[in-house]
């Protein structure tokens, strides 16, 4: 499982987000912790769990799968961070590919993308 060190993190009163990170890595149970991953299916943007779900065996089989990037206390909060970072990957690259913008998160805040400009012949 890997949390992404760039990760989206709503209003969680009452949480200690530090420990609830370390859990959520341990495969513990978190209720009302909501979690933001990019697709396990390989198709979509990003997909939006209840963290109990992910602690069952078949996620746990599939850890080296799961990249979370988001966390929240709430689907509705969750959903409002899923628009803040579609906005976000839209606004760095011109394009809806979540995969992409977090595997070169360093590149794209730095500005060195591959990604030529639209202007160029």
């Amino acid at each position: 499982m890997v949390i992404d060190k760039h990760l989206y993190v709503g209003r969680m009163p009452g949480i200690n987000v530090i420990k609830t990170i370390k859990n959520i890595q341990k495969f513990k149970l978190c209720p009302g912790v909501v979690l933001i991953t990019l697709p396990l299916s390989g198709e979509g943007l990003l997909e939006v769990y209840h963290q109990p779900e992910l602690t069952q065996p078949h996620y746990k089989q599939r850890s080296n799968d799961i990249h979370i990037v988001g966390i929240a206390s709430s689907k509705i909060q969750a959903y409002s961070l899923v628009r803040a970072i579609i906005d976000d990957v839209y606004t760095a690259t011109g394009g809806f590919d979540c995969v992409s913008y977090f595997r070169n998160y360093e590149k794209l805040k730095l500005g060195k993308t591959d990604r030529k400009d639209e202007t160029e012949g």
